[in-house]
């Protein structure tokens, strides 16, 4: 770290440390704050009304937790609704429990739009459990512009008396009473003494519904907890206490309304889809009965396996008489041939009993045979076989061409019973097709039909059960101590704003200052202009003058301020008085005051001439007893000597004065006049120091026409009556008119510190009694 940077840094120190001592120059300003802060503070506490806070705590049960008796309502909404649309989050309750609804029902129920008041001297109290009446508004002329009307009530009889300022309503307790807003009913609660005026606050329910929902806290303790809990601060606990006990049963009577609602709709739909089902399956049933009528199915399934054995057995039969055809068929060829000797097959199926006509034909032609080994053909009995041969032969063709006829026509029948058997099976796919779909159809709604019939019946259970939403865990209770106002804050708080509030003021007081307080502010603003002294505040009168032999602090501020002076000042020419001229911006800094003094301060042990040249405001007079005769007459006559003018001053007997003399009309041109010149350049040589008392330059162009005589220019400046802006002015003259020659002096300092621990005393006003401001100390 370079010296630059221990410079600033020591500089920035010292001026945080000049800043808290700016402020604590006021430290009365802080105590009488604080005091006074404390004490408003005690006076709040003493008439304040204790707030007390109650609570509740609920546990809500989820829906999705089926409870309260809707087990079946819940299966039938999650079986038609997609998942999660039924969940009932607690942090959805939040917004419901304080709904403008709900909180409306409660104003109603507890009747809260109407409060009897006790007015006292200091403050009012609202009367609840110690009422003697209470009240509902049976109606409102115009809801929406209605919010409040205030009332005296007073007991009149048997009824009672509301009074405003301009109107009387007399009214009968427990009858309707019209008013300018609408209609109340009041009525008189028994055991409770009412013989004096109270006030009776009439409010629109909906307005204290949104009272109510301000006031009313909902918070969830823990995340992802069933636990709500609810509070609300009031000054009267048992009003509280009821207002969060009667919310929490339009809560859950709310929900119950809500949940039966659900139910009666759901049982609502249920009956209309049974009707509908009933109706449906009615018509099922009626297209099923068509169908096996126009089908004539008594079993579709049976008579399929019937029709299967049928063409089974008939195609059985269709080959055993395919068999017998051939077989007919076969001996029939044998029989028609020519030749009589040929035996006929037997035991072959024949039908019609051929084959015992067969046996007895083949016997005969054995028997024939037989014959013929004895006998020739001519022989009459082999002959008479041949005739029984013949004759039987022609009873076997016969009958076979008869019995293939019937074959032939069987076979014709049983192909068509295998045909239309064929048909009847080829429909049964088609027909099987059909009748699952009527019994799919007849099965569905039969099963919803059913479904719907349970459900009707624990929809029906629910209804019947009213199992409230939210379990109450802890009713409404209210903490012993009270809540607000709390002592501690409040005195604190109050501390606080005391100390802030001066410290504000002086901050606003600070930055909207404009005025010149101390050397260092000169220093800020024109480094380059030297500062020879600070004079500090003195009394008026005596004590804003240096005595002989004064050792006061006064006197050596200005003892210093000479020795400052002699590193600025000009030497003149050997054996001349140095001239040091006085002046300031403008009127009211002090710059008689600090020429007299300077003047009497170097005449200690020195020659000294003091000269008045403010011709215009004068004020040597207020320290010392003078000729009216003084420069101005010197300048105005033809007088070339103006010692004729000089007085010694009773101060110090080395002080020699000029007065300024009478008021001239033309200081200006007086000013001017190469005589003033003429008279300062004789007496360099006769004096050691000469003081010239000047016009404020600001104001008057009287000094410039001296500047050419002096030596050194004392600037005065006062503080915190010299604006800053005069620092600009007094910079130009010091360049344009006196470079080199020009040094400030900072009058009526207060508080000023030494560096050998000195403290100068409070002030004094040189240009007449300085208004004293409301906060000086």
């Amino acid at each position: 770290m370079d010296i630059t940077e221990k410079k600033e840094q020591r500089k920035d120190s010292g001026e945080i440390k000049r800043q808290i001592q700016r402020y604590l120059r006021w430290w009365p300003l802080f105590v009488i704050s604080v005091l006074l802060g404390l004490t408003l503070a005690w006076i709040y506490l003493r008439y304040a009304t204790p707030q007390y806070m109650s609570k509740a705590s609920l546990y809500v049960k989820s829906d999705n937790g089926k409870q309260g008796g809707m087990t079946g309502l819940q299966e039938f909404q999650n079986m038609t609704l997609p998942s999660g649309i039924m969940s009932n989050e607690v942090d959805n309750e939040l917004s419901v429990i304080k709904s403008k609804p709900l909180l409306y029902n409660v104003v109603k129920a507890l009747k809260l739009e109407i409060r009897l008041i006790n007015e006292g001297n200091v403050k009012e109290a609202e009367l609840y459990e110690n009422s003697p009446i209470e009240g509902e508004i049976n109606g409102l002329k115009n809801p929406r512009s209605f919010s409040s009307a205030t009332y005296s009530i007073e007991p009149a009889g048997t009824g009672f008396v509301l009074k405003t300022d301009k109107k009387q309503y007399p009214g009968t307790f427990g009858k309707p009473l019209a008013l300018d807003f609408g209609s109340v009913t009041l009525t008189r609660r028994p055991g409770i003494k009412f013989d004096g005026p109270l006030k009776l606050v009439i409010t629109n329910p909906k307005v204290v519904a949104d009272q109510l929902e301000a006031s009313i806290s909902v918070v969830i303790p823990q995340k992802k907890s069933s636990i709500m809990e609810l509070s609300r601060v009031g000054i009267n606990p048992l009003r509280s206490e009821d207002i969060l006990n009667e919310l929490i049963r339009q809560y859950n009577g709310d929900a119950i309304k809500d949940k039966n609602a659900e139910a009666v709709a759901t049982a609502r739909f249920i009956d209309e889809r049974l009707d509908l089902i009933t109706k449906e399956l009615g018509g099922i049933e009626s297209r099923k009965e068509n169908f096996k009528a126009a089908n004539k199915i008594a079993d579709l399934q049976a008579q399929a396996e019937l029709s299967m054995q049928n063409a089974s057995e008939n195609t059985k039969k269709l080959m055993d008489i395919g068999t017998q055809l051939e077989m007919v068929d076969s001996v029939l060829r044998i029989a028609n041939s020519s030749s009589n000797d040929q035996l006929l097959p037997t035991n072959v199926g024949m039908p019609s009993g051929l084959d015992g006509v067969i046996e007895e034909y083949n016997q005969l032609v054995l028997t024939r045979n037989r014959t013929l080994r004895q006998a020739t053909p001519s022989n009459p009995a082999v002959q008479q076989f041949n005739r029984d041969i013949s004759s039987m032969r022609n009873l076997i063709r016969d009958n076979l061409r008869k019995s293939r006829m019937s074959l032939q026509v069987a076979r014709g029948q049983i192909q068509n019973q295998i045909n239309q058997s064929g048909v009847a099976i080829s429909k049964f796919p088609q027909q099987e097709r059909v009748f699952r779909d009527i019994e799919r159809q007849q099965n569905l709604k039969e099963a919803l039909f059913l479904y719907l019939l349970q459900k009707r019946e624990e929809t029906s259970i629910a209804l019947s059960v009213n199992t409230p939403k939210a379990k109450v865990v802890n009713p409404a209770y209210t903490l012993a101590a009270p809540v607000a106002p709390k002592t501690n804050t409040v005195y604190l708080l109050a501390a606080l704003i005391a100390l802030v509030v001066p410290a504000a003021f002086l901050y606003t007081k600070f930055a909207l200052d404009t005025y010149i307080h101390s050397r260092r502010d000169i220093r800020q603003l024109l480094p380059d202009i030297p500062v020879v002294g600070e004079i500090p505040h003195a009394d008026d009168g005596e004590g804003a003058l240096v005595k002989q032999n004064d050792f006061t602090s006064f006197a050596e501020s200005f003892r210093i301020m000479l020795t400052n002076m002699k590193f600025v000042l000009r030497k003149p020419e050997q054996g001349k008085a140095p001239v040091i001229m006085i002046s300031s911006s403008v009127k009211g800094e002090g710059k008689t005051t600090v020429a007299v003094n300077t003047a009497l301060t170097l005449a200690q042990n020195r020659k000294v001439l003091l000269i008045g040249a403010d011709i215009r405001n004068p004020q040597f007079k207020r320290f010392m007893n003078l000729s009216p005769v003084g420069l101005t007459d010197f300048l105005a006559s033809d007088d070339i000597s103006a010692d004729g003018y000089i007085e010694q001053s009773a101060l110090n007997p080395k002080l020699d004065v000029i007065p300024s003399g009478s008021i001239a009309p033309n200081p200006t041109e007086l000013l001017a006049n190469p005589k003033f010149g003429d008279v300062v350049e004789g007496f360099k040589y006769r004096y050691d120091y000469i003081v010239i008392d000047t016009a404020p330059m600001l104001m008057v162009s009287d000094t410039f026409n001296l500047l050419e005589y002096m030596d050194l220019m004392l600037y005065v400046m006062r503080a915190e009556h010299t604006e800053r802006d005069m620092l600009e002015f007094a910079d130009q003259i010091r360049r344009e008119n006196a470079p080199g020659r020009f040094a400030v002096i900072l009058n009526d300092v207060k508080n000023l510190h030494l560096s050998y621990g000195n403290k100068y005393g409070y002030g004094y006003y040189t240009e007449g009694p300085k208004k004293k401001k409301w906060f000086s100390f």
